[in-house]
């Protein structure tokens, strides 16, 4: 495998710590992007919407301590000159490298100094993952990489990612960025439908706190030569299977990370009428504050559960149908409680994973949500960000 990488640096936007990240993706590799959809969308990721397009991607620049969102035309000529310093410095175009950045929403970016940085730097020195999924942490409590092997008959593809988000994240990304390569030959249309795929099935199916940030952007690229037959149904199964599995494990990273979070919860709507309902039920329980207080303080009050979904307005979501159960105990049937105060549902609350199964038993389709618990930390953490 022709792998990434990576270069980390000391931009200057954090006192004396590593705030950066170049990454080499490997000549001849095809590359594939999604961003947020919030209206705001930070300048880097206009900039790189617009690269995108260009067919060839040869580097992803990022820092972290700065969104250089809602910055007006100073932000976007200070991604320009960013953009036209590294070009310089990495003898390409402008239009061949993707720019992110991520921190506090509204600053200018210390411009001086990093185009201080990137021209006094050596950027064919190279770091390690672990280092490289530091560079770009702002409230995360850890770095988050992930490498994975999985075998496809006779063949090994691999999977090499990182990823940073703890806080602001939502269904459609997050204040989230994400990179991920595999050694598996794609074809760019591909690798832009197996990325929407992925994508809804882990960093669109995650939330810490219900509000979606200016700056989410996940990067996929395929940067080997295995060759896989995806004219082959069963071939190409395998293959979403391997990286859905691979996508929602980095995915679930964050959630594990989330802002003052205790607490991995697991969600799956299942035999609902329709997908949207699925995703509405899936929603709607990820982000009611109840509901994660409630996980929070390890209460098996279920009760929050379906007065949260019976808040939906849907015909087809009928009482007398619904099973609720958490981590595989039944407590709800029939428009009634079934766990009559169970200890064994009160112990099972006190676990780090808690599974909720919400059967509406009422059609074929089904949603997996991922989410965790608010507590006292995320208000501590939040109230004091910019401060």
């Amino acid at each position: 495998m022709m792998s990434t990488k990576f270069v980390t640096l000391r931009l200057g936007i954090k006192k004396n710590i590593i705030d950066g990240l170049l990454i080499h993706i490997p000549l001849g590799s095809k590359t594939a992007m999604i961003t947020t959809k919030n209206k705001f969308a930070a300048s880097p990721v206009v900039a790189s919407r617009e690269n995108i397009k260009s067919g060839t991607i040869k580097y992803i620049f990022i820092n972290s301590g700065n969104a250089n969102a809602c910055t007006g035309k100073e932000g976007h000529k200070n991604t320009k000159q960013i953009l036209h310093t590294l070009s310089e410095k990495l003898n390409c175009t402008s239009n061949e490298i993707l720019i992110m950045s991520t921190g506090i929403i509204g600053r200018q970016l210390p411009i001086k100094k990093i185009i201080e940085s990137i021209t006094n730097s050596n950027l064919n020195i190279y770091s390690n993952i672990k280092k490289a999924a530091s560079a770009i942490m702002t409230t995360d409590k850890f770095p988050k990489y992930l490498t994975k092997t999985y075998k496809i008959g006779s063949k090994n593809i691999t999977f090499r990612g990182i990823c940073k988000g703890a806080g602001m994240i939502e269904p459609n990304m997050a204040t989230m960025l994400s990179f991920i390569e595999t050694n598996v030959d794609l074809s760019k249309t591909l690798l832009k439908k197996y990325l929407k795929y992925c994508a809804n099935l882990s960093f669109n199916s995650i939330s810490v706190d219900g509000d979606m940030s200016t700056n989410d952007s996940v990067v996929f690229s395929s940067t080997g030569n295995i060759k896989l037959n995806m004219k082959s149904k069963s071939s190409e199964a395998k293959f979403l299977s391997c990286a859905s599995d691979f996508f929602i494990r980095l995915a679930s990273l964050i959630v594990k990370d989330g802002e003052g979070a205790t607490k991995f919860i697991k969600l799956c709507v299942i035999n609902a009428k329709s997908l949207v309902l699925a995703q509405e039920v899936s929603k709607k329980l990820s982000r009611s504050i109840l509901v994660k207080t409630a996980m929070f303080g390890e209460d098996p009050n279920w009760g929050r559960i379906v007065a949260s979904i019976g808040s939906i307005e849907s015909s087809n979501i009928k009482p007398d149908n619904i099973k609720l159960r958490i981590n595989n105990i039944l407590c709800f049937k029939n428009g009634i409680s079934l766990d009559n105060g169970s200890k064994a549902l009160e112990k099972s609350m006190r676990k780090n994973i808690i599974e909720i199964a919400v059967d509406l038993n009422n059609g074929k389709y089904k949603q997996t949500m991922y989410f965790c618990d608010l507590s006292h930390d995320y208000v501590r953490i939040n109230s004091e960000y910019t401060t």
